[in-house]
């Protein structure tokens, strides 16, 4: 048991959701349940059409049509791609309001559709061919399916007051550099000079990621051990574990997000406060 910080409870227990899901055509479930309209999205501008494939375009739109996915509210694609999200970002009650959405769902199911997502994409018929090539777009969306159920974890720990640990660090003035570890599974480095707020959330939130960052198939092994060293140089040594025992990858990822994107994200999210 993590010390301090609790998850908010979710609706694993299918007799106590109101959501119901059956199969499409595509392989997808959907769900009877609606969530509300004006909850950020991910990828809610226009998607360009910067495909290698014709097929990529149309897995995008099944994906994010699918209502099971939008009930879903992924933190984990909202955090890369999704503008409305940012917006929300500027004020605590508009997060914390999309943060319930986000952690109040059935995770077993969403979990399930996001490791599913994953697998898809990386098909020759879906998104491969562009997957390989590095395409953004189709990068962030796979990195952001197999690092759902880390940041699910994560983006749903509270502090000893009931406030979302996320929250606290996006809104965090004195230490604004404190939500940069929450882009970590989502393969982006920690920026040299950030120095994330020494307390009980990043404490917890890094143990929550030492456990993913031992999966070599996950965005975040690649990134884990170098930031836990910088927060170990901010915050004492002992303050995380930086050493992680790495096991073999089940599934091949492109993790390839570049230092100059991951710094113009991070100058987006400067420019809010």
């Amino acid at each position: 048991m993590i010390p301090s910080t609790t998850i908010r409870p979710t609706n694993n227990d299918a007799s106590s959701s109101t959501a119901t899901t059956t199969a499409t055509g595509s392989g997808l479930a959907t769900a009877s349940q609606t969530a509300p309209a004006d909850l950020p999205r991910p990828f809610d501008t226009s998607l360009g059409n910067n495909f290698t494939s014709t097929t990529c375009p149309t897995f995008f739109s099944s994906f994010l049509n699918n209502q099971t996915f939008k009930n879903c509210l992924p933190l984990s694609l909202l955090l890369q791609t999704s503008n409305s999200f940012f917006t929300a970002s500027r004020s605590l009650v508009r997060l914390s309001q999309t943060l319930d959405a986000t952690c109040n769902i059935d995770f077993n199911t969403c979990s399930t559709l996001m490791a599913s997502l994953a697998q898809e994409i990386q098909e020759d018929a879906q998104c491969g061919a562009d997957l390989e090539m590095e395409n953004p777009l189709v990068t962030q969306a796979y990195n952001g399916f197999v690092a759902y159920p880390t940041l699910y974890h994560a983006g749903c720990l509270t502090d000893n007051d009931g406030k979302y640990c996320f929250a606290n660090a996006v809104t965090n003035a004195s230490a604004p550099s404190s939500s940069y570890i929450y882009y970590l599974p989502l393969g982006v480095q920690l920026p040299g000079g950030a120095k994330p707020a020494c307390n009980q959330c990043l404490q917890n939130t890094m143990a929550i990621f030492a456990t993913t960052a031992s999966n070599s198939s996950q965005p975040l092994s690649k990134d884990y051990t170098g930031a836990a060293e910088q927060v170990q140089m901010t915050c004492g040594p002992t303050f995380v574990e930086a050493s992680v025992a790495t096991s073999a990858a089940s599934i091949p990822i492109t993790t390839s997000t570049t230092l100059a994107g991951a710094l113009v994200l991070l100058t987006l999210i400067m420019n809010l406060f």
